[in-house]
């Protein structure tokens, strides 16, 4: 069972906004709202969690040479030119 949100305060230009983008997608502004903040919350809790491996990986000594992903990203670049 979803618990029940407290109410956010946000000011009108974002609220009609907000409606008007539900308008277009006919969906209420209530659902708009929730599913906004569900992704950012997902997408937040993604980059906490990959900030952590990375400082865990860091941490362990798993580096790589500034110079090596350099390169690697320079070729990257080179072979979409081509």
């Amino acid at each position: 069972m979803p618990l029940q949100a407290t109410s956010v305060r946000l000011d009108d230009e974002t609220l009609e906004r907000i409606g008007q983008m539900a308008e277009a997608m006919e969906r209420p502004r209530a659902w708009l709202m929730a599913k906004a903040i569900k992704d950012y919350v997902d997408r937040e809790e993604r980059f906490i969690s990959e900030v952590k491996k990375g400082v865990e990986a860091a941490d362990a000594g798993r580096l790589i040479d500034h110079s090596d992903v350099k390169a690697k990203w320079e070729a990257k670049r080179a072979a979409q030119m081509d």
